[in-house]
């Protein structure tokens, strides 16, 4: 059960306030002859009793109230309470055409206020109280109407702004938008952005591969939230990492969007005067409490009503903070100013103005639903873009960042042909006879063949998802695409180039080594190896889905594949493993394919030589495969099985990468 504790208010004297601090509803209190009373009169009922939902502004007006929001808490002996709380019953509300700096000391509640308002929650956060969006309760489809833009800009380096902007296009802008309207909805942001110069230009990444400016890329971060035109706009610290020329340019940005009567919400930190100067709206948190909202002009005065009085050369946005932070050492004298500055807020002509604005959209909202209910309207609903939209973008994405990044696949297929190049000479000129000692050789060099093509695939997969998961989990909890798509479309994605260093591996190794030279038996060694190589990239792409990082992975998967090593059917035999192991060869593909590709280098073969006939020798291809416990008879269930394995290990990666993309 969450635990409450209610919102302690002091019997202090109100502090007046300019009657614009609340618009609409500030216009009441600019009319002359009206007492500030009579006024708050008139608002609540004008505002409680609307002639009409058509009179709203247009936009979107975010209303909280009794918002509390919780974190689980660490366990500890005796901890009876499971969660933290964070906010503390706050309520408030944001307009269309404001720019709204959320700001606070370290640990306020800004940030957690920010992810509450937005729907866009971590998990283990619980959220208690109403949000509402032009009176309605909001859910996770508010995703789908508001943006987010996230204080760390991450892309796929390899694209340049404008696919950037076209992939989220097709992906966000579904429904009524043709193709024609997404390419121009592009060059429309490209344009007002001024992102259109360098529209051609790769992405990068900062500090591996040149590309966008960080003023560049915050401003395509922008463009990639505001395709689909959304109403209300969040940006967590914006201006992070930016000089102050960059970050004066980006809120002048964001400003010119509220001229369009868009509600856009910001978490800052330690801005500029400048910079803070172009918020017009401000909502100052500490420890969880709303210390302060209005306008940011009214602010000052707010604060010398209490006796702290900024000094005319300093940035008012530092005193804010500095004022309400908790100061080591000092912790019991700080939280009770901030105690007093938060209980006196409450009280306020402006707080009271917003508790108004709540009651009228509340009802605003009631009304609408009932009439909506009677004419058997209902909420227009928006979607994702279908799954088979999703997967082809994704894979696309995935072949771009692939031709594009040529020096890795350069790299393996060199590494592939050199060893195949050391591994033929090596074995060179000593399988041409068929004597007791080529057997031992010949085994030897399917093995070669074998682990070649199963390591560098296993391991090398490890990388696929800790590499990228800080953008899917951004795209994923954003609605931008499934999980599944994504994980089909980065699988579909390795086949490929799997295939591809398998052949050339195996056509120089194969004939250089002096395998069975059959154009069949070659083919059909291709073909075992490519499912080889594939189901062991699957094992890995498990893992790598699984685990937070290579390194975990890794420490997992060594133990694991050194059981399916031994039992492959070469180091041991199969026949004599224990009961309590002999159960996991089956799942070893390394046990297939040596069985596979034995039984294609062994069929027909009806005469061994035996040069010494005091040992035991085989004598023929079928004395040879029950030597090592193989059978021809399974060369089919050998290809079926190894499949078999592949879907299993591609099933249980994707049921590992929901699961973590929800925790």
């Amino acid at each position: 059960m969450e635990p409450t504790t209610p919102v302690t208010t002091s019997e202090t004297s109100s502090t007046e306030f300019s009657s614009s601090d609340f618009t609409p509803i500030g216009r009441l209190f600019q009319q002359p002859n009206i007492a500030e009373k009579q006024a708050e009169e008139i608002a609540f009922l004008s505002l409680t009793r609307p002639s009409s939902h058509t009179d709203r502004p247009i936009g979107a007006t975010l209303t909280w109230r009794d918002l509390s929001v919780y974190v689980t808490a660490p366990k500890a002996k005796g901890n009876a309470v499971p969660f933290k709380r964070v906010l503390n019953n706050v309520r408030g509300a944001l307009q269309p055409g404001s720019l709204v700096a959320l700001m606070g000391a370290s640990g306020a509640g800004k940030s957690t206020l920010l992810n509450a308002l937005a729907c866009r929650c971590p998990p283990g956060v619980v959220v208690d109280g109403e949000i509402r969006v032009n009176g309605r309760l909001i859910d996770r489809s508010f995703c789908d109407m508001s943006g987010y833009v996230y204080q760390d800009d991450i892309f796929v380096g390899s694209l340049t702004a404008r696919e950037h902007l076209l992939f989220t296009a097709r992906l966000k802008m579904n429904g009524n938008w043709t193709p024609y309207d997404q390419n121009l909805r592009v060059n429309e942001l490209l344009t007002e952005l001024g992102l259109m110069k360098c529209q051609n230009v790769v992405i990068g990444v900062p500090g591996v591969t040149k590309g966008l400016s960080g003023g560049e890329r915050k401003r395509l971060s922008f463009a990639s939230q505001v395709l689909t035109d959304p109403p209300v706009l969040f940006c967590d610290e914006p201006t992070t990492g930016l000089d102050t020329f960059s970050a004066e340019r980006l809120v002048f940005m964001l400003k010119d969007l509220t001229q369009r009567g868009k509600t856009v919400v910001c978490t800052i930190h330690q801005p500029s005067s400048e910079t803070f100067a172009m918020f017009d709206r401000l909502v100052l948190l500490a420890e969880g409490r709303i210390a302060y909202q209005g306008s940011s002009s009214g602010a000052l005065g707010f604060f010398e009503s209490m006796g702290y009085v900024c000094p005319a050369t300093y940035n008012p946005a530092d005193f804010y903070v500095q004022t309400l932070a908790v100061i080591p050492g000092l912790e019991d004298t700080s939280r009770s100013t901030v105690r007093a500055i938060c209980d006196r807020f409450i009280v306020t002509s402006t707080a009271k103005q917003i508790d108004l604005l709540i009651q009228f959209e509340t009802s605003l909202g009631q009304e609408m639903l009932d009439l909506s209910t009677k004419k058997g309207h209902q909420p227009a609903e928006l979607h994702q873009a279908r799954w088979m939209v999703q997967f082809i973008w994704l894979l696309w994405r995935a072949f771009v960042d692939s031709y594009r990044n040529p020096a890795v696949h350069t790299l393996r297929i060199i590494q592939k042909i050199a060893i195949a190049l050391l591994a033929g000479l090596c074995f060179h000129g000593v399988l041409g006879t068929k004597d007791q000692k080529t057997i031992q050789n010949i085994q030897g060099a399917l093995f070669i063949l074998t682990t070649e093509n199963t390591f560098p695939a296993l391991y090398g997969a490890l990388g696929i998802f800790p590499m990228e998961w800080p953008l899917f989990l951004r795209d994923a909890r954003g609605g931008l695409y499934s999980p599944s798509a994504y994980y089909l479309s980065k699988v579909v994605a390795l086949i490929p180039g799997y295939v591809i260093e398998t052949f050339v591996f195996v056509s120089i190794a194969y004939w250089l080594m002096g395998l069975k030279p059959e154009a069949g038996a070659f083919l059909y060694s291709c073909w075992i190896l490519m499912v080889t190589c594939n189901t062991a990239a699957a094992c890995g792409t498990f893992f790598s889905a699984a685990c937070e990082s290579i390194a975990v992975a890794i420490s997992f998967l060594i133990p694991f594949d050194y059981i399916l090593f031994i039992t492959g059917g070469v180091l041991i035999s199969l026949s004599s493993l224990p009961d309590y192991v002999s159960w996991t060869k089956y799942l070893s593909w390394f046990l297939y394919t040596n069985e596979a590709l034995s039984a294609v280098q062994w069929q027909n073969v009806t005469s061994i030589r035996c040069e010494n006939f005091n040992f035991p020798c085989l004598h023929n291809g079928q004395e040879v495969m029950n030597h090592f416990s193989f059978d021809f008879s399974h060369f089919s269930a050998d290809i079926t099985s190894m499949l078999f394995i592949y879907c299993i290990f591609h099933f249980l990666g994707l049921m590992a990468l929901v699961r973590r993309s929800r925790s």
